[in-house]
Formats: C-alpha cells, structure tokens, sequence
C-alpha cells in the first residue's frame, strides 16, 4: 500500500495509538487473550505507550482523502544488560495481577535470552507490539512497520533488534525479515507457583520466540 504512510508516533496522539491497539493488537495478543480478564491492565498499556518518547514507535496512516486512519502501529523501545533483572522486579511488583503473569512469562523469556550480554552489545531495540488492521493484511503493512523501527533502530546507533514472538504470525513476519531465532519457550512450560499452566492461549500459538536481527 504505497498511499500508506508509515510515520512516528507524536506524544500527542498517544490515545488514539492505545484506542488502536485496544482493537487490532490486544484483542488477538496470545498473552493477552490466554490469561484472565480479557481486558489489559492500566500497567500493562501505560508501558507500551511510556516507549513513544524513544522516537522508535511507529503509526502506517491512511492518506488525508481516506480519512487519514490508522491501519498499523507498532511499539518498540530500548533495553540493556539490565533488562533480565528488571522485568523480573516488574513481575514481582505487579504479583497476583494480569500484567503481573504475563511479566512472569517475559521475564522467564529475558532471563533465559539476555541478548544484550549474549551478543556483547550495549543496548538493543526491542519490539513490544505490532497490530494491523485486517481490513488492510497481506499488504505487507506488518513489514513496513517492522522495517521502520529497524531502519531508526541503526540511525540511533543500536546494534541488534530483538522480539519475543508470542504468535506464529509475528514470527513467520520476522523470519521473512532476516531475523533469527534464538530461543523458544512453551506455553505448556510456563507454571505458576502452584503447577497451573500461567499462559493458556488459543490455537495455533504454542509458544514465545525470540528472535535477534544484527545490525
């Protein structure tokens, strides 16, 4: 969709990026969905939208003469060396909600990957979210997006892109872009302190995966 255009995220427009997300990235999210209430906790949304003063969010926007809606965002920030240990500190002080689990399962996902140790960089970006809208899938908006992110991710020195797939759709996008699996974990592995199974998505998503693109 060439008449897309895919820009950052202005501050201002901070709402309508989570009234987007709400309805096309939340609603189908394999976290989201696979743990109890439907809806994301007010921790959980003020995370992703404290990423868009980083300048590494980004909005695919219809043309003025289409009413200049957005189609597609996607939400990615920077990390370092210490993110392992702050996400599990995250996850401890939200215990007993719904961001809390989900950050439980991020967190096994950091402490076993710990990219920026592993590929001895200072720092990466990360890729939070990224939703389309259906009405506009297989135009290769999801690329677009991705590539953006990747693209200011080099302008801003950064050395490595990194994502935790937890949808085989986002990582069949990811692959396709040249990035490279480095870790896998399973939904039916993740427990909580009792043996239950913390993350219970819909089919056909089975696991996290994250994947590394070296710049």
């Amino acid at each position: 969709m060439e008449d897309v255009q895919v820009r950052p995220v202005r501050q201002e427009e901070a709402e309508q990026l989570m009234t987007f997300l709400l309805k096309h990235y939340y609603a189908e999210e394999p976290l989201t969905v696979g743990t109890s209430p439907p809806e994301p906790d007010a921790a959980d949304k003020e995370f992703l939208l404290s990423n868009i003063p980083h300048g590494t969010c980004f909005l695919a926007v219809l043309p003025e003469a289409q009413g200049q809606r957005i189609v597609g965002a996607v939400v990615a920030g920077p990390k370092d060396a210490t993110a392992p240990q702050e996400v599990a500190q995250e996850a401890a002080k939200h215990a007993g909600t719904k961001w809390g689990r989900i950050l439980t399962a991020l967190s096994a996902v950091e402490t076993a990957t710990d990219v920026c140790r592993r590929y001895e960089v200072p720092s990466s970006i990360h890729v939070h979210a990224l939703g389309v809208d259906p009405a506009v899938r297989g135009r290769a908006l999801g690329a677009r997006l991705m590539t953006a992110a990747i693209q200011q991710a080099r302008h801003l020195g950064h050395r490595l892109v990194s994502v935790d797939c937890t949808s085989v759709y986002s990582a069949r996008l990811v692959r396709g872009l040249g990035f490279e699996l480095v870790h896998t974990l399973r939904y039916a592995d993740l427990k909580d302190a009792g043996g239950e199974q913390l993350i219970r998505p819909p089919a056909p998503h089975e696991s996290i995966q994250t994947f590394v693109l070296r710049l």
